[in-house]
């Protein structure tokens, strides 16, 4: 139970000002190839990541964000700055495993009407779990960078679908967990929030009660489930600057 914030952190000022929203284009070349040819590496899937990341570096910096509400061109300093972010936000590819790990983000056995629409929530356990190492991290005055699941399956194709935020801010009670983050597919918003309802089922005289979760992010967006991602060695903010 309780609140807590980065003390002095906001979106509005140490998130960057454009959208995740780049034109289309590679992202990286090798040796002159495109490797848009072989299904991956375009701009406009977005740099979520990368730009998580260097809303970190810049804070942890003591530098705000630039100005510019455009994104930076492809190729620019700018641009590669936030590519080499957006390949150091995988992990060595760990992070990617998360978010195809089916095991953790199944959804629960569909009961009642549930089970006829096929929507049911994450199982609680699977959340629950990371929401204390994001906290732990908010705690120590860190923002946390959050890996948000908005696709179950093994297809390597459905990684694009899912994002990555900053995580700055939470209130929490037993039954309710807000979560305040930095999106960067919503800049300069500092009311951008996740939202965990737990809530527990059955009746006890009958059959065990269990508890069950339901997600929501403020902007609409599907929220399967998240976990809280390594922040890589900081890098120079100059390219910001």
């Amino acid at each position: 139970m309780g609140t807590n914030a980065v003390p002095g952190f906001l979106p509005s000022i140490h998130g960057l000002r454009f959208a995740n929203a780049f034109p289309a284009g590679p992202t990286l070349t090798f040796a002159g190839l495109d490797p848009r040819r072989v299904g991956f590496g375009d701009a406009s899937a977005g740099l979520c990541g990368g730009m998580a990341l260097t809303a970190r570096d810049l804070f942890e910096a003591g530098s705000v964000a630039p100005v510019e509400s455009a994104p930076p061109a492809n190729g620019s300093p700018r641009f590669r700055s936030l590519v080499r972010r957006q390949v150091e936000s995988l992990d060595w590819f760990r992070v990617p495993l998360r978010y195809l790990d089916l095991q953790a983000f199944r959804p629960d056995p569909p009961a009642g009407l549930a089970s006829v629409l096929r929507r049911e929530p994450p199982r609680v356990d699977a959340v629950l779990r990371e929401w204390p190492r994001i906290r732990d991290e908010i705690d120590v005055g860190h923002p946390s960078v959050v890996g948000l699941v908005r696709a179950a399956g093994w297809s390597p194709w459905h990684l694009t679908r899912n994002h990555q935020v900053l995580a700055y801010a939470y209130a929490s009670t037993p039954e309710r967990i807000t979560i305040h983050v930095y999106d960067p597919n919503h800049p300069m918003r500092d009311d951008v929030t996740l939202m965990v309802q737990v809530a527990t089922g059955g009746d006890a005289r009958t059959r065990p009660r269990r508890e069950r979760i339901a997600l929501r992010q403020s902007t609409g967006e599907p929220l399967l489930g998240f976990f809280r991602q390594p922040y890589p060695t900081p890098r120079s903010v100059r390219a910001w600057r």
